[in-house]
């Protein structure tokens, strides 16, 4: 069976869990694979304004039509959206994990 089937993930996301990858380094792959990165504001599937790997906020200002970014700050806006994330998962799960499965 195809491993991207069966599972949902790629052979990339897959070979860095098995590899016991860090977790941003993982999550960084997938959201890649996933959203994209976008350095020009687009609208998501439910019509907000969006930018880089889907932030709806840069500098804490809402995303607008036209807003264009760099290569360079979408990397930075990244970073910031996937620490986030990773720490809403260190305050919120309960269970001992992993580093691949934070």
């Amino acid at each position: 069976m195809n491993t991207k089937i069966k599972y949902g993930l790629s052979a990339a996301v897959l070979a860095l869990i098995a590899a016991g990858a860090p977790a941003p380094e993982i999550l960084d792959q997938f959201l890649d694979e996933k959203e994209g990165n976008h350095t020009t504001a687009y609208r998501d599937g439910a019509g907000i304004w969006t930018i880089c790997r889907g932030a709806i906020l840069v500098d804490s200002k809402p995303v607008v039509p036209g807003m264009k970014l760099s290569k360079e700050k979408c990397d930075q806006v990244n970073a910031i959206e996937r620490d986030k994330a990773l720490a809403w998962v260190e305050k919120n799960i309960r269970v001992p994990l992993t580093e691949p499965q934070k």
